[in-house]
This record gives structure tokens, sequence and C-alpha cells, in this order.
């Protein structure tokens, strides 16, 4: 019996096959977990905006407006519902030595669209409300497609609301992506 220890060559090549067999099995999954880790945090950011907003308002005692933006400190045009782009949060009046822009975001990656059903702008006043007529659903779409879309709706009250449900609005209704 000698002394040498290791691997054959039998052995070293079952080994490789089971990790290649594994990794085409896991590859995929991990591809899809990190899509979906990627839209919760968009989605998230579009929410932690509207609470700075609403917060600002209520703590100056001013409007304060969300908008999408291409440039971070111009508002999109009037009609516009497509958010992808980025958004910027602003005074409508600015307090005493402050800058008119609070906070802005860069437009989202990874192709992902957000687009909602009511136009460009949000304001919030000082009590927390919202100049919104009626709940504005936003819809984040991603390249697989309406059965993974995420949703936010923002109340006249100013509550946000996120759907719980891949593809379905906090309702239940179906989404929609362009």
């Amino acid at each position: 019996m000698s002394g040498d220890k290791g691997f054959t060559l039998i052995e070293l090549l079952v080994l490789v096959a089971v990790v290649a067999i594994l990794a085409t099995i896991a590859v995929p999954n991990f591809s899809a977990t990190i899509k979906g880790d990627r839209d919760i945090a968009q989605i998230n950011t579009l929410v932690s905006a509207m609470a700075l907003a609403r917060s600002e308002a209520v703590k100056t005692g001013g409007g304060v407006l969300i908008c999408s933006s291409t440039d971070g400190v111009t508002c999109a045009p009037a009609g516009t519902s497509n958010w992808s782009t980025g958004w910027s949060v602003q005074y409508v009046t600015a307090p005493p030595n402050a800058q008119t822009v609070i906070r802005s975001y860069p437009a989202l990656n990874s192709g992902n669209s957000l687009s909602n059903s009511g136009g460009n702008s949000i304001t919030y006043f000082s009590n927390g409300m919202t100049n919104l007529p009626g709940q504005v659903t936003f819809t984040l779409c991603d390249s697989r497609g309406v059965n993974y879309a995420r949703a936010l709706d923002v109340l006249v009250s100013g509550v946000t609301q996120t759907s719980a449900t891949l593809g379905k609005d906090v309702g239940g209704g179906a989404l929609s992506c362009p």
C-alpha cells in the first residue's frame, strides 16, 4: 500500500460534473432573486422619497413637491407619467436659507420602467395631505413582464401602500406594463 493520497481522475471528473449540474440549477434562480431584490430596493426608494416630501411639508408648514425629473432640478412637463428618468423632492416655496431642491433621485437602472396613473407630480401640504384628486398607483416593471410588476399606491391622505402580491395593485387589481 503506497502512502500517496489524493483524488483519482475519475473522482475529480465526477466532482466537476456534480458542481456543473448544481450551478446550472442555481444560476437562473439567483438571477431572479437579484432582479426581485433590485425591484424592491427601487420601489422602497420611491416610498422613502414620498415620506421625505410629506415629513418636510409637515415640518416646515409649507408645500413640498415630488416630481419626475431628468436632471434632478426641473420637473418634467405636465401630463408626463414616466418616472423612470428619476425624480426630485422640492419645496414649493423654500424656507429662508434653504435650497429649493431637497433631494434628487437618479434614473432607474437595469431597464426598469416606473409609471403612474396620476401625472408628473404630487404636492404634500402642511397637514400631510396631497393635492391628488384620488388614489395614484405607481407601477414598477422589469424585463420579466407584468407578472413580476410591483405597485405603490399614494392616497389623498398622503399615506403610501405597497402591494404584497406581484403583478397586482394593493386592491388586488391587475397591473399593466408599457
